[in-house]
């Protein structure tokens, strides 16, 4: 983290942002450990507040709370964790972030050829536009799953079997 961005957390919402992103990946973490996948999307897409409508947020926030969620989360994932599936973390952080506040985002998985095979990655979505990923580096995958499934997605057994996981 840069020092501009320390300086940021001298904020409340900031450092509220932080810790919760980071508790949040920790959970993520924990739970991909004893359930897989699409259990715990549906289980992170669930709990919006009580007075939470759908509503619409510009990809970045109008307090830019997006993206601070989205660095805190890579910042968290790659320099303090050293996690070898960041945007994996990242994504369910956004999502879970997104879900909440009433925004129907979407989570994509998608997979494409490597020089060591097979080679994972996850973004987000909200109205199908990719959030905080390019389309040009996103053509070189193919989404294997998307969520919330809207019956187009394919059976999410198939990226489970794709991406080495269990079913």
């Amino acid at each position: 983290m840069t020092l501009r961005r320390l300086r940021e957390l001298k904020e409340p919402e900031a450092l509220r942002l932080l810790v919760w992103s980071f508790l949040t990946i920790l959970k993520a973490e924990c739970l991909l450990r004893v359930i897989d996948l699409p259990t715990l999307l549906k289980k992170f897409g669930r709990g919006l507040s009580s007075g939470a409508t759908r509503r619409e947020i510009p990809p970045h926030g109008s307090n830019g709370s997006l993206d601070r969620i989205r660095r805190y989360s890579n910042f968290i994932a790659t320099a303090l964790l050293r996690s070898r599936r960041p945007c994996l973390l990242r994504c369910l952080v956004l999502y879970r972030y997104c879900r909440r506040q009433g925004v129907p985002i979407l989570i994509h998985f998608g997979v494409k050829q490597g020089e060591d095979g097979l080679q994972g990655h996850s973004w987000v979505s909200l109205h199908g536009e990719p959030l905080f990923e390019t389309e040009e580096m996103l053509q070189t995958y193919t989404t294997v799953y998307a969520f919330p499934e809207d019956g187009q997605n394919g059976d999410p057994r198939r990226f489970l079997a794709i991406a080495g996981g269990r079913s």
